[in-house]
């Protein structure tokens, strides 16, 4: 299903699924489950948005449901990103082709796996904006459901908000007017992140202390991603605590970290791009990105095992947003220490610390490239500083910077 994708409950075990606040995480336990025939009385149930268990909110089987669906898109695009830009090249005999089409520019417009991510990010789309209408539906007096009402809808609004930027970042129909279709409907690059910023302005005044600060990341790692440097001014300190992040986890059945899937030493799909490599010169570069040669001669990643969480932005991030803002004359501070706290975290005798101050943008996109690795980052700074990284032929000659939205959806 590609068009007006909708939201599917089923009996199926949940994933558990959470954003992490060092280690505050959310747990689906003994929730409420449809039976296999859902109807509308069902779906307005207030347990099927979650309820209150000693004094906390535990997310109820919708809500799982928009976790989970955001876990299998995001593993699908951020895995994605990296072949379109210099993170990930496929290996020489790969079992699927898209990696490869990817990385040749060349996807094709019937690729069953471009089908597969579209609807994902669809999926999970259409999940978290039904989520938003059954919580709007609902007028609870009891304190403990007025409570669940207002963190489902805290909980959907921030996905609502992440589908339309992962659609936005990823995906278009076209090179020259970037848009995307939702619902049969045609919408521009800009009013998706316009719909992303709502979403997350909305979710703020619901939002406890932590989820306010994960709010304010996200919506400073917006303002990175469509150059709007005032909304990233706006919320950047405000934005996570040492230790906070924003990260899919995948505890239960055979899910695994979508690179781990895609990049581990026994697979032969896909492989570490062997420019990234040549530029690990330190030891917190060669810490952030551990690499291993595999039998047959490409590089695989061993940063993350099959369980760890799927990152999507945590505390560094903020920090290196940060030493950009500086290095603009945005905000105070100093650039050369703020990347420094980033790199420290991988070295913590100093020898691999910048030296110098922080000259100009190539150097920061240098940092970035390496310490946000493996978050779609690198794709959306080849994109906004129009620059062509380390592909062949350059990311600027690309006849796609986007992921081709499927020709079926087209028609």
């Amino acid at each position: 299903m590609l068009k007006n994708t909708k939201s599917l409950l089923s009996t199926a075990a949940m994933f558990i699924l959470a954003f992490s606040f060092s280690s505050c995480d959310k747990w689906v336990n003994d929730s409420k489950l449809p039976n296999n025939t859902v109807d509308e009385s069902q779906l307005n149930n207030i347990q099927m948005l979650g309820r209150i268990e000693k004094g906390n909110y535990v997310y109820g089987p919708v809500i799982a449901g928009v976790w989970r669906a955001g876990a299998a898109s995001a593993s699908d695009l951020l895995v994605a990103s990296g072949a379109i830009a210099d993170e990930i090249i496929p290996t020489a005999v790969p079992n699927s082709p898209f990696y490869k089409e990817l990385d040749e520019d060349k996807l094709s417009p019937d690729n069953t796996s471009l089908y597969s991510v579209w609807s994902n990010v669809q999926n999970y789309r259409a999940r978290a904006e039904d989520a938003i209408k059954i919580a709007e539906q609902l007028n609870p007096a009891d304190a403990d459901q007025i409570k669940i009402k207002q963190s489902a809808l805290y909980n959907a609004k921030l996905h609502a908000g992440y589908a339309w930027m992962l659609m936005a970042d990823y995906f278009s129909v076209s090179e020259t007017s970037p848009a995307v279709y939702a619902d049969q409907q045609l919408v521009k690059h800009a009013d998706a992140y316009a719909k992303t910023q709502r979403y997350w302005e909305e979710a703020l005044p619901l939002a406890n202390d932590q989820e306010k600060r994960l709010l304010h990341s996200l919506l400073a790692k917006l303002g990175i991603h469509t150059s709007n440097f005032p909304l990233a001014v706006s919320h950047i300190n405000q934005s996570f605590q040492t230790g906070e992040n924003f990260s899919f986890l995948n505890t239960v059945g055979t899910t695994s970290n979508a690179f781990f899937t895609a990049l581990n030493v026994n697979v032969r799909d896909a492989a570490v791009d062997p420019t990234l490599v040549a530029q690990l010169k330190t030891a917190a570069e060669k810490t952030r990105i551990p690499v291993v040669k595999a039998a047959k001669g490409h590089w695989s990643l061993t940063y993350y095992k099959e369980r760890d969480p799927l990152m999507v932005t945590d505390e560094e991030e903020m920090q290196l947003i940060r030493a950009e803002l500086v290095f603009r004359g945005l905000i105070s501070g100093n650039a050369m220490e703020l990347v420094n706290t980033v790199i420290q975290k991988y070295d913590v005798t100093g020898n691999s610390n910048l030296k110098t101050p922080v000259s100009d943008l190539s150097t920061l996109t240098a940092i970035r490239r390496i310490f946000l690795s493996w978050r779609g980052t690198r794709l959306i700074d080849l994109r906004r500083l129009n620059i062509d990284g380390d592909l062949n032929p350059g990311f600027t000659k690309r006849k796609w910077h986007w992921i081709s939205v499927p020709e079926i959806e087209t028609r």
